[in-house]
């Protein structure tokens, strides 16, 4: 037998907790990273995740795209990135 059958069996009352978007109120499903670490896992709290939905996930992702490309050639053509000016030489 499933052990959250027998959970459920044990209990008289069952308390559902959803989680909501941060930006709109909307159920959340997604953890949006607020900060530009690139590590796969990064273990953090609210100071570097934000809980999101699916809507306000998929824009977030395109602005941080979006967001990278332009900082990465304002560095380039403002010098300030000399790796990035290096590796075009």
């Amino acid at each position: 037998m499933n052990i959250n059958v027998v959970m459920i069996k044990l209990r008289t009352q069952v308390t559902k907790l959803t989680a909501r978007c941060e930006l709109c109120g909307k159920r959340g499903f997604f953890t949006l990273r607020k900060t530009e670490e690139t590590r796969t896992e990064l273990t953090a709290g609210a100071d570097v995740y934000m809980l999101v939905c699916r809507q306000l996930y998929a824009n977030g992702q395109e602005v941080i795209q979006s967001s990278k490309n332009v900082l990465g050639s304002r560095a380039i053509r403002t010098g300030s990135n000399l790796e990035a000016l290096l590796s075009l030489i």
